[in-house]
């Protein structure tokens, strides 16, 4: 059992690599043909689609991860057929928000409304792929999981290469491209749900409520990480136009590469690190867990040093000219995702504990840190200030939690500084 959950993990970490990867890797074709407008207006429309998603289905797909093991079959499918219900009511409230609010809406963003919409469908489809997703890692099926997600970004960056290079359509083909590729993965996705005996709908209030009361606690956590990842978007396009916030999104992509690594890292440590912890760890136990701690801080600040000094002089050769103003950007986001990476660190202790609700104190109160910083900094230092803003509040979350996360979990983390000190 331990051999097969280690090698499932490197296959969904290797496979979240290689997934993430193809992206970047189109960065020197799209530049060529996109506009930094362009590649504004995509972001913003991405940024969209993540806040949407947050409100249509309320997070409830994640109470299907934890009733995958309390539920039999039977039980497990009606519950899915009922989330099914808390989709559908739940983006028809969206929708009808939207059409009452958006004259606001296409004021403050450069899309029309019925590109908004289409963001609405997009986040709607995108719900059956994630049930269908987190199924997979239920039944540890990780090379199904990892296949789905791989083809499904070939099909968005081929269909992103004809329509913006053989067609000439601009931002337009990356977001057709994005939805044509998100809708049809969830059809295939319903039909892998169906055929493995995962969907039947008899109405159950019961379940409806144990969704929701998963789901809707969880919306100002996930609202605030949107907060910390998107909303610069969108005061930038705002604030500055479209054209600044593409070249800022891309600078933000290249930073990005260390935050997939930390992702990537996180997922293979933590199993390991509640299996100790569940082992009840003698004093020595924690401290060599502080001491690896201590050393992938270092590393990881190291390396995001190292890969930013690489990027901004690769940027030349890797970016068409209209973007190389990116390079500004790639050391404020490379060193802001080496502080998620620490977060990501000790924030495994407060869900080992299961003290969930400190997380989101510390992710609601870093997101409104967030947001000032951000028009206090764009208003005084402009774009740039945006990038700023995000490694100073990546800072204090990383901090914050913390020292939190040691009040409900203690561990050495003074023991091995204060043995060193003594050494010297």
């Amino acid at each position: 059992m331990k051999s097969k959950l280690l090698s499932n993990s490197f296959i969904f970490v290797i496979g979240d690599i290689i997934n993430k990867g193809i992206p970047f890797l189109m960065l020197p074709i799209l530049t060529r043909y996109l506009t930094p407008e362009d590649y504004g207006i995509v972001s913003i429309f991405t940024v969209i689609i993540a806040v949407l998603s947050v409100f249509t289905g309320l997070n409830v797909h994640g109470a299907i991860n934890i009733n995958f093991f309390k539920m039999d079959k039977r039980e497990l499918k009606n519950y899915i057929g009922n989330v099914y219900i808390i989709l559908a009511i739940s983006s028809l409230i969206v929708l009808i928000i939207l059409s009452i609010f958006s004259n606001i809406i296409i004021n403050n963003i450069e899309l029309s409304i019925n590109w908004v919409y289409m963001a609405l469908l997009v986040s709607f489809f995108q719900f059956t792929t994630n049930i269908n997703l987190l199924l997979w890692v239920a039944e540890q099926k990780s090379k199904q999981y990892i296949i789905y997600q791989i083809m499904q970004t070939i099909l968005i960056t081929t269909l992103s290469l004809i329509f913006i290079i053989k067609f000439n359509m601009k931002w337009e083909g990356q977001i057709l491209a994005t939805t044509i590729g998100i809708l049809t993965f969830s059809m295939i996705s319903f039909i892998f749900i169906i055929k493995r005996g995962y969907f039947y709908f008899k109405l159950n209030f019961n379940y409806i409520k144990d969704a929701l009361y998963f789901g809707i606690p969880l919306i100002p956590h996930t609202l605030s990480g949107w907060i910390k990842t998107g909303s610069d978007r969108i005061l930038l396009v705002s604030m500055v136009g479209a054209s600044a916030t593409g070249i800022y999104s891309v600078g933000y992509q290249i930073g990005y590469v260390i935050g997939v690594v930390v992702l990537a890292l996180n997922k293979v440590w933590t199993p390991y690190l509640f299996k100790i912890l569940s082992d009840n760890p003698s004093l020595k136990d924690k401290e060599r867990i502080v001491k690896f701690t201590y050393i992938y801080f270092i590393f990881i600040i190291l390396f995001a040093i190292l890969f930013s000094y690489i990027a901004q002089n690769m940027v030349y050769y890797f970016l068409d000219e209209k973007f190389i103003e990116s390079i500004q950007y790639i050391k404020y986001f490379a060193l802001a995702f080496a502080f998620q990476g620490m977060y990501f660190m000790v924030t495994n202790y407060i869900f080992y504990v299961k003290k969930t609700y400190i997380l989101s104190y510390i992710t609601f109160s870093t997101a409104v840190i967030h947001v000032i910083l951000l028009y206090v900094l764009i208003n005084i230092n402009g774009t740039i200030g945006a990038a700023q803003a995000t490694l100073i509040s990546f800072v204090i979350t990383f901090f914050a939690t913390w020292y939190l996360s040691n009040k409900v979990y203690s561990m050495p983390w003074n023991n091995n500084l204060t043995k060193r000190n003594n050494k010297l």
